[in-house]
């Protein structure tokens, strides 16, 4: 299909009324990536080095990233919104050969000159200033000349550096090799039939890549990337219609805030019919509205996994509401479903301690909580920024592989599928007991008005005060002295008593404190930032702005 449009985005401007769009196809992406390739291999790119990608999503973006992988370097990708301080650190620690990237990033490196002393080999997306270095379009005219073999690249050979959002701790950069890219690729195309046709609205750019490698057309809305839970439902619409999409990728709030526009202003994008969302678990809610403004016959699934490794496993919108819905809503915890066929899994015995070997972790049976472990070809088995102690808090040797500890607590069922019950660190660790977040949370968040909770510790180690935030629909609606939302606790109180009663004493009950809107994790501005959370919670208890219940 070399005619046919490989990515659309954005214009800088709209005619007569309809939106303009920047188009590449197929054709074009390969012969500019390979082009772009050989101009960075005269620049004196080889295997191995590292160079930062700092652009936009757009076309000149998808080019980029082809031509940085055919180029054998490895590309360094990182969420620009994590903000400017933990941006430089992170890019410092990977101790970069040089920078593509837009000017303003451009200017920052060149202030920043010495946190960056290998950072040779520069190319400027947009207009290049004192800096020097190459500009895009002397790149590709520089490849277009050129006549430069290109590497081969092996499985085994890094492909990039990623990192991750830091929402349980500092940022670190996990390494891809290229096998990973490719079984991520091979396992989403069979997972979920997506065949060569369709175009995709891409609201995560790095997902979207994978679409070139299946012959479907990427669409980029007009949004900030960087905060997802700020895009406009109307654009995210436009582009919609305009290229007549059949799939979609977007993270929770993404979804969240598109399917309330449209059953709001009867509005449908009636030509999609696959749509996927992750990075933090979709309430049931989210699914209802969003399937309800696609096409009756569409599908949508939810991929678990993390940066580390995806996909893990995947469940559908109709098995989470036919089936695992009720079962969240009393405390199971979210069904997160099978795994993929290339995944290895375990639950094994919750430990904060580094595990050397696989023989000194104890697996559980089905139904007992604990610490999910994977290995697999999509799964990395090293960060490569950082202290060395977290590659031994988060992988485990078995003989020639490596699992990797995800974080993340939960329990298999009878139908060997995963049930998601929070993050490690998230844990209440009191004295008589482990507390966890989801099980508890989803219980909390069927009480009316309540539009999401979070349940953190206060408080020492072993020692800590359960506290459930609450952030509700209409935060006036109640009063915060916690009275109302004591009457709403008696009605839920049985649900909780098997997640509750046998670690908690009356005088242990949770405090109950209302927040205007909980904090977010900066890449997918889904995932609620405890550690944030925890900080104002201890403020609020220590200032006696709340009465414990009871």
């Amino acid at each position: 299909m070399p005619e046919a449009i490989a990515v659309a985005t954005p214009g800088r401007g709209d005619v007569a009324g309809q939106n303009s769009y920047a188009t590449c196809t197929f054709a074009s992406l390969e012969r500019d990536a390979a082009a772009l390739a050989r101009g960075l291999v005269e620049l004196g790119i080889r295997p191995g080095m590292k160079l930062v990608l700092l652009v936009r999503p757009g076309v000149q973006f998808v080019k980029l990233v082809f031509a940085l992988l055919r180029s054998g370097a490895t590309t360094v990708l990182i969420d620009p919104g994590m903000g400017r301080t933990h941006l430089v650190d992170c890019l410092a620690a990977v101790e970069p050969d040089g920078f593509v990237a837009i000017s303003p990033a451009q200017a920052l490196r060149t202030l920043q000159r010495h946190r960056f002393p290998m950072a040779q080999t520069n190319v400027t997306i947009g207009r290049r200033w004192f800096w020097g270095g190459k500009s895009y379009e002397q790149l590709l005219r520089l490849g277009r000349r050129s006549q430069a073999e290109l590497p081969a690249t092996n499985g085994d050979d890094a492909a990039a550096i990623i990192f991750t959002s830091g929402s349980t701790g500092p940022p670190k950069g996990v390494l891809y090799s290229h096998r990973m890219f490719d079984t991520q690729a091979a396992e989403i195309q069979r997972a979920y039939s997506i065949h060569p046709g369709g175009a995709d609205l891409a609201c995560f750019p790095l997902f979207g890549l994978f679409n070139s490698a299946m012959g479907v057309t990427t669409v980029f809305p007009k949004m900030d990337f960087s905060r997802p839970a700020s895009a406009d439902p109307r654009k995210l619409l436009a582009a919609a219609r305009d290229w007549q999409v059949t799939q979609a990728f977007a993270s929770p709030a993404v979804w969240k805030k598109l399917g309330r526009y449209c059953e709001q202003h009867g509005e449908r994008i009636p030509t999609l019919r696959k749509v996927l969302s992750c990075g933090a678990p979709v309430p049931a809610s989210v699914l209802r509205q969003t399937l309800a403004c696609v096409h009756p016959e569409a599908q949508m699934h939810t991929p678990y996994g993390a940066t580390e490794s995806l996909p893990i496993s995947t469940i559908s919108a109709a098995e989470v509401l036919s089936e695992t819905a009720r079962a969240t809503d009393a405390g199971a915890g979210i069904c997160v479903g099978h795994k993929y066929d290339s995944i290895d899994w375990r639950i094994i015995r919750i430990t904060d301690e580094p595990i050397d070997s696989i023989d000194s972790a104890e697996e559980l049976p089905v139904g007992e909580i604990g610490e999910l472990i994977v290995r697999g070809p999509q799964v990395s088995t090293r960060y490569v920024t950082g202290p060395e102690r977290h590659n031994q808090l988060s992988k485990i040797q078995d003989g020639d592989s490596v699992w990797h500890r995800l974080g993340d607590v939960g329990y298999f069922d009878e139908h060997e599928r995963f049930w998601y019950c929070g993050r490690k660190a998230h844990r209440v660790d009191h004295r008589n007991g482990d507390l966890f977040t989801i099980p508890i949370e989803s219980v909390f968040n069927t009480l009316p008005n309540v539009q999401r909770s979070a349940l953190i510790g206060v408080g020492k180690a072993g020692y800590k005060q359960p506290v459930i935030v609450v952030e509700l629909e209409t935060f006036n609606h109640l009063k915060c002295d916690g009275d109302e939302l004591w009457t709403q606790w008696c009605r839920i109180e049985p649900r909780l008593e098997t997640l509750w009663y046998g670690k908690l004493s009356f005088t242990d009950f949770p405090r109950i404190l209302v927040h205007r809107c909980l904090p977010t994790d900066v890449r997918h501005n889904s995932k609620i930032n405890r550690e944030h959370l925890a900080e104002w919670a201890a403020k609020q208890l220590a200032n006696q702005t709340s009465q414990p219940l009871g």
